[in-house]
């Protein structure tokens, strides 16, 4: 077995296998490989000289706090079936760690179909989307109040205006720019989906669904919104497919707005999805960023004013060695800053595995979340160090690679 980054003559294997394991159809699979793949972000095994497997790394920006982080997205995991139970995907995973670290990257993100499988390499769940399903007729009392269009190429910077006024108090969504749209375009168009933009009286645009009706079925895909008027003028555009559409279902993040805006939410359903799974790939890098992943200017509370205490939390990484420390995070005069130290777990605070200190990197969790696991006798001046450091935020990332 070898694995190796891909070159271009391996295109014709690697869509092989992605055909093989994904079965989307010709003009989905087309819109993938003519606008996202990319040999050098992909991970192949090959046995007897064949490309049997891969991984892809897609390259995307996401914003955590006030940081923009250059990321990769795992995605098309994928292995023929001669080649399945053979270990390759340890080694391929080890060298698209190694492949990140080396571009670094301090963190990584997919979408898993299992959460089992990649939480033994380190990912662990940082996003969670709320899936609302609703009888159409649910939606009658609503009235459009706004001028709807269908979406042109032409309206993408008003697409990329919307989406970022919609997403900018939330962290760790994804920074799309024209080249995103320009691609999602594409997308929605394969999948036989449809975007509409709406307008206010004064013709300023504050909103957009993307969706698709199939068999009976309104599924929206993402909807982006400026003010609660012009959702609820989209929940009225929706229920102008009463004749067509019986049920619709909506994908939203964890505000749960639209769940708030129904007029009887008992009639509806709506879960709550595990959908994201994050990992810290460069802790060290990750450490250093910290003030702008919380959005935090260390200007504390009058609780850490008198605190002379440094906390030390022992970080075990089994895929990358170079995150496997103690870290001493230090505050002295409000002044935030942290020490590498040899892994000694007698000689820390707190013992945390990668996918917890991921958790607590991407604010999916605080600290007393991850505490409650624990028997854990900390001092509380230590505590209040950690609480201001680790601070859960509401995450939201909403990506369909």
């Amino acid at each position: 077995m070898n694995v190796r980054i891909a070159t271009d003559k391996d295109y014709d294997q690697i869509r092989k296998i992605w055909t093989y394991c994904f079965n989307e159809g010709e003009e989905v699979e087309n819109c993938y490989f003519d606008n996202k793949y990319r040999a050098k972000n992909t991970v192949v095994a090959e046995l007897e000289g064949d490309v049997v497997a891969s991984i892809h790394l897609n390259q995307h920006t996401i914003k955590l706090g006030t940081k923009e982080e250059k990321v990769s997205y795992v995605v098309g995991v994928s292995t023929l079936p001669e080649a399945r139970g053979k270990g390759m995907m340890k080694s391929m995973m080890n060298l698209s760690f190694e492949e990140m670290y080396n571009r670094n990257q301090n963190v990584s993100i997919l979408m898993p179909i299992d959460f089992r499988l990649y939480r033994r390499f380190g990912f662990e769940n940082c996003y969670d989307m709320i899936e609302h399903r609703i009888n159409i007729e649910d939606l009658s009392a609503f009235r459009i109040e706004r001028d709807f269009k269908r979406a042109k190429e032409s309206d993408i910077d008003t697409l990329i205006d919307i989406y970022n006024k919609s997403n900018e108090r939330l962290n760790g969504y994804t920074v799309r720019g024209k080249c995103r749209y320009g691609n999602m375009f594409k997308e929605v168009e394969a999948d036989g989906g449809h975007i509409y933009i709406c307008s206010d009286d004064k013709g300023v645009y504050d909103g957009y669904v993307i969706y698709a009706i199939n068999e009976g079925k309104f599924f929206v895909r993402e909807v982006y919104f400026s003010n609660t008027r012009a959702l609820k003028s989209i929940l009225a555009f929706i229920y102008n497919h009463n004749t067509q559409c019986e049920k619709v279902v909506i994908m939203e993040d964890v505000r749960n707005t639209i769940g708030n805006t129904l007029k009887n939410p008992k009639t509806s359903e709506s879960l709550l999805n595990p959908f994201m799974m994050g990992r810290v790939i460069n802790m060290n890098g990750c450490l250093k960023n910290i003030a702008n992943y919380f959005e935090i200017d260390y200007n504390y509370s009058e609780k850490l004013e008198n605190v002379d205490e440094n906390v030390v939390i022992a970080i075990k990484d089994d895929y990358i060695n170079q995150n496997t420390s103690n870290y001493c995070l230090k505050f002295k005069d409000n002044d935030y800053s942290f020490e590498e130290l040899e892994y000694n777990e007698e000689n820390s605070d707190l013992v945390l595995n990668i996918n917890q200190i991921s958790q607590l990197i991407f604010g999916y969790k605080d600290i007393d979340d991850i505490l409650d696991l624990y028997d854990n006798e900390m001092k509380e001046e230590k505590l209040e160090i950690l609480r201001e450091i680790f601070v859960k935020k509401r995450n939201h990332i909403n990506e369909y690679d």
